[in-house]
């Protein structure tokens, strides 16, 4: 199941952002997950789980993710092809 989300610039002002559970990899945020409102799920409408989505520089996969487990990362403190914090084969600022 792809998982919807709604996009908050200002809630998720940096580039790029560290995850607690996965410490070691760089992430882009998508913003908040969205799910079906129960009470209108015919109408189309979407509302906020209180979660968001995040998915590992380098990957497609969307991660679900707490927003306090979420933070921001400096531009050139990650690899840009493998996402790793640390690496330095192709870092840029």
């Amino acid at each position: 199941m792809k998982r919807n989300y709604e996009p908050d610039d200002a809630a998720f002002n940096a580039d790029y952002y560290k995850v607690r559970q996965f410490p070691g990899i760089a992430f882009c945020v998508l913003g908040w997950e969205t799910e079906p409102d129960e009470d209108t799920e015919w109408s189309g409408y979407d509302v906020r789980t209180g979660r968001v989505l995040a998915v590992m520089v380098g990957d497609d996969h969307r991660h679900v993710v707490e927003p306090d487990d979420l933070e921001p990362l400096a531009n050139d403190a990650f690899c840009r092809d493998c996402g790793q914090i640390g690496c330095g084969c192709n870092m840029y600022a």
